[in-house]
């Protein structure tokens, strides 16, 4: 099963799109968007995006550890794909 999820931080409320979210990526979102970690090899996360994103949710995008909101929930770096 492949799914995105779009989160647009500044949409306008009064705009008509509604295809995602609106705001900001959060653990709660994460969560409720993604295979749990236990689900192994069958799940696969793309981060991209400017280097604070990359920060808060998985570690620079030159290393190859994983750090960040997506460690704490449990995923691992086989699992999370930086570019």
């Amino acid at each position: 099963l492949f799914s995105v999820t779009h989160v647009l931080s500044n949409e306008p409320e009064e705009s008509k799109w509604d295809e995602g979210e609106r705001g900001f990526i959060t653990k709660e979102l994460i969560e409720s968007s993604f295979g749990p970690p236990s689900e192994g090899e069958k799940v696969k996360i793309f981060v991209c995006g400017p280097p604070p994103m990359y920060d808060v949710f998985c570690g620079p995008r030159t290393e190859t550890d994983l750090t960040g909101v997506l460690k704490d929930i449990g995923y691992d770096a086989s699992q999370v794909y930086k570019f």
